[in-house]
């Protein structure tokens, strides 16, 4: 049978083709991805990289005997003894906003520049108090003059050198005298004594690390694999759905196939083959198309990744330092996987294959029985109760998943496939009710369309579920993601009232600064600000803090924003649990309903809380709070963030929480403002820009993931037509001998793919709807009249280009199909 397999293959390869296309595509698609995925797993930067060539050091300690990354401060008495004990030599880091240069700059002492490798490119190292040097900077910048905001205030410095970049922070250095004077305290220690007696010396008031201990103080102890988690989640997100559609393609594919040689199969049979003959033939036929494509799938796949690194470097989805290398493991995974498409395709036509009868090889109409199998019942079905059971499942239990498209793609997925899966029998009723009106019509091309598209419902639905597939998952995913972001958006409006917004020159993303290295509002600007009359100042430091037991025990890590305690209940109102916002104690702690379950803490607790200043301070929890939508959503007293500075500052009329400023106090604020390198906005546009930074690497992820479906789709919609066109050669000879010209056939196989074009978007908006619906739900228990937003351009684009493809694709075929003479094609003349 393997012989004969080779044979049909070779007759039959304009059907075969789309089949080889869609699976060397997805083994394309798929070996890139598994190539991006594997590159992101690891560690791309061992070893300690920040204190790399260090030999031992003293660090801040946190709980548990663990350590502190900068900016925590070492006690001055640890500082005192590790110095008299022999040479150590300070280091500092602090936030500094560099104009010109990057945002999130770290400002360090020239002399602690050695320990993470760095060396001079250009120029020399700064040695007055108005000198810096720029890591990774140009050597064009030497003689520049550049503005440094820290907390300090702002200050301006000569560049007298450069040096070398390094991945994992933009760095200026100091003299070591102006650094000090910045950034008083010390955030590490560097020696050559002793670690165990350093041990002994610091008696548990620090930790001294040594060897590969060091990363424990990285900016990203994971080696860099912390900064391609963005990365990872795309390539797998991309691979999952990658398999998944061309598997659906394929399977289309060969069930197509099988119907269009539903006589031919019967003939095999009448001479003499079993069901299981012919069965191993179709497997055959599989197993060969299948090792051809991924065969040209492999080879294709690692030139595609350099294109593909270039795009997600261009489009923030990866670092600039991520490279994607060759690995034959990546591939042969992607081999396994074509190969097994194509086999899973055709074996899910097993089934109809063994129901073929010999007798059918004499059966000359035309007409389906049933455009529904069993196994597509099943599949239906199941995915249908599937995607209806989750969404009810994740609006009882954790409807914040609603708000994370990635998080809940699953939904709208399932949703597509039912749909798509579902098609034979959705299709009759919606096509009976578009092309109604074409009953009426006296005009046989009209009559033609109608009674073919009802008639013929497996090539109808054949055609119109890769539509579906593509139109529903552009639809449905960014419905999602769309709506997700809206409902955050509503979430932080009706959490904080305010008019303006008081954010730091070039920090980059919004709300983000104010962290370890990166730049806030200094205490300058801040002082003005206050004083402006008749204007309220709120400002928010936003930071990671570690929360403990008495006993040292650490709890676990939260990011929160410190606020001033009485901004709770007006400015800033997140939705109150338990507790109360009312008169919080001084030193207050607000967390939310997750950090709560998970450490089993409730209003009215005390623990212990760990600052990024290295202060352990005693705190109350005030009231457990909602669930946020992006990440904790905590806070803390304003009054124990010591010198860290605030990451931006709420500004509304002292009349009333959210009341707008009138036009003289805009231009009091922005007198105060001026020379600072920050600026006011309304709150409104800063939580859109917020929002936009947030989900454009969501919507980067998206494109590549539509992209594939996309592509596929289209694939599986040109290659079904073209088989289609191929076998009603018959059909369109004897309308040509019952007088039809050529250019009317072509037309009502036109006529055929658009009906099944706006077929398909129908019911792709079925799925659309029923996914929106579906998480809203979700939302609705997350943010008051969360919106559900519809991605009208790019779903409309989409349907315009499946419209072109079907009909140039239609009409293209036809036009082959019918090039013979009539009497010839239509068999009659012997």
């Amino acid at each position: 049978m393997l012989r004969i397999a080779a044979a049909t293959l070779r007759h039959r390869l304009t059907g075969f083709l789309g089949a080889f296309l869609a699976l060397a595509l997805g083994t394309t698609m798929i070996g890139m991805m598994t190539l991006t995925l594997a590159a992101t797993f690891g560690t791309p930067h061992p070893g300690p990289q920040r204190f790399g060539e260090a030999r031992v050091v003293v660090a801040p300690q946190g709980f548990e005997g663990r350590p502190m990354k900068a900016p925590a401060v070492l006690p001055d008495e640890v500082v005192a003894k590790v110095t008299a004990a022999g040479k150590a030599t300070p280091d500092r880091s602090f936030p500094v906003r560099l104009d010109p240069g990057t945002a999130g700059t770290t400002g360090h002492p020239w002399s602690s520049a050695a320990f993470a490798g760095y060396r001079l490119t250009a120029g020399r190292a700064p040695q007055a108090p108005d000198e810096i040097a720029v890591g990774g900077g140009g050597e064009s910048l030497i003689g520049r003059q550049a503005e440094a905001v820290t907390a300090d205030g702002t200050g301006r410095y000569r560049v007298v050198g450069v040096t070398d970049a390094r991945w994992f922070e933009d760095a200026v250095f100091f003299s070591d005298a102006e650094a000090q004077r910045l950034s008083p305290g010390v955030n590490a220690l560097v020696t050559d004594r002793n670690a165990k007696q350093l041990s002994s010396l610091v008696d548990g008031r620090a930790v001294v690390l040594s060897g590969g201990e060091l990363t424990r103080i990285d900016p990203d102890p994971t080696g860099g694999a912390q900064a391609l988690a963005n990365a990872q989640a795309m390539a797998g997100s991309t691979t999952g759905l990658a398999v998944c559609v061309a598997v659906f393609v394929v399977i289309a594919t060969f069930a197509f196939a099988t119907e269009q040689r539903r006589r031919e199969l019967a003939l095999l049979r009448l001479v003499g083959a079993a069901p299981r003959q012919v069965r191993r033939m179709v497997l055959g036929e599989a197993l060969m198309v299948g090792l051809a494509a991924a065969v040209v799938g492999c080879l294709l796949a690692p030139l595609g990744t350099a294109p593909l690194r270039s795009w997600m470097l261009d489009h923030h989805v990866a670092p600039a330092w991520f490279t994607i290398p060759f690995a034959p493991l990546p591939l042969l995974v992607s081999f396994v996987i074509g190969v097994a498409a194509a086999l899973a395709g055709s074996a899910a036509t097993l089934v109809r294959v063994s129901l073929i009868r010999p007798i059918e090889v004499l059966r000359e109409s035309a007409v389906e029985r049933r455009g529904m199998t069993p196994v597509r019942w099943l599949l239906g079905a199941g995915m249908l109760v599937g995607a209806v059971a989750a969404g009810i499942v994740i609006a009882r239990t954790e409807p914040y998943l609603a708000a994370n498209a990635r998080k809940y793609q699953a939904v709208p997925v399932l949703y597509v496939g039912a749909v798509a899966l579902l098609a034979p029998i959705l299709l009759r009723p919606v096509t009976r009710l578009l092309i109604g009106p074409l009953r009426r019509s006296a005009k046989a091309g009209p009559l033609l369309v109608r009674e073919n598209i009802l008639t013929a419902r497996r090539r109808t639905a054949a055609t119109v579920a890769p539509l579906v597939v593509a139109v529903g998952l552009v639809g449905t995913l960014l419905t999602v993601q769309k709506s997700g972001d809206a409902a955050v958006l509503a979430r932080q409006k009706q959490e904080v009232h305010a008019a303006d917004v008081v954010v730091p020159g070039g920090s980059g993303t919004p709300g983000a600064a104010g962290t370890s290295g990166t730049s806030g509002i200094d205490a300058r600007t801040l002082e003005r600000l206050a004083a402006v009359p008749g204007v309220r100042v709120t400002p928010v430091t936003s930071m990671n803090i570690r929360i403990g037991t008495a006993k040292g025990e650490q709890i676990d890590s939260l990011s929160t924003n410190a606020v001033p305690a009485a901004a709770l209940g007006t400015t800033v109102t997140p939705p109150v649990l338990s507790g109360s916002l009312a008169s919080p104690p001084d030193g207050f702690l607000v967390i939310d309903e997750h950090a709560a379950r998970s450490d089993g803490l409730s209003a009215g607790d005390e623990v212990v809380t760990l600052l990024p200043t290295g202060a352990r301070v005693r705190t109350v929890i005030a009231a457990v709070v909602a669930r946020g939508l992006h990440g904790d959503d905590t806070y803390l007293s304003a009054a124990l963030t010591g010198a860290v500075m605030p990451s931006l500052v709420y500004l509304d009329s002292s009349t009333g929480p959210g009341l707008p400023l009138d036009a003289q106090q805009t231009a009091a604020v922005n007198r105060a403002l001026a020379g600072s390198g920050a600026h006011v906005t309304t709150y409104a546009a800063y939580l859109s820009a917020q929002r936009a930074h947030a989900a454009e690497q969501t919507d980067n992820a998206a494109v590549v993931l539509l992209g594939v479906a996309l592509a596929y789709a289209l694939i599986a919609v040109a290659n079904t037509l073209v088989m289609a066109m191929a076998g009603r050669r018959r059909e369109f000879a004897l309308l040509g001998l019952a007088g039809a010209v050529r250019g009317q056939i072509v037309k009502v196989a036109a006529a055929e793919s658009a009906v099944a074009v706006v077929v398909g978007t129908v019911l792709a908006a079925v799925a659309t709807g029923l996914a929106a619906v579906t998480q809203h739900v979700s939302l609705s228990r997350l943010a008051a009249g969360a919106p559900t937003v519809i991605p009208w351009a790019p779903l409309l684009g989409t349907v315009a280009l499946c419209a072109v493809v079907t009909v140039v694709t239609a009409s293209g075929a036809a036009g082959r199909t019918t090039r013979s003479r009539a009497i010839e094609a239509s068999g009659l003349r012997e």
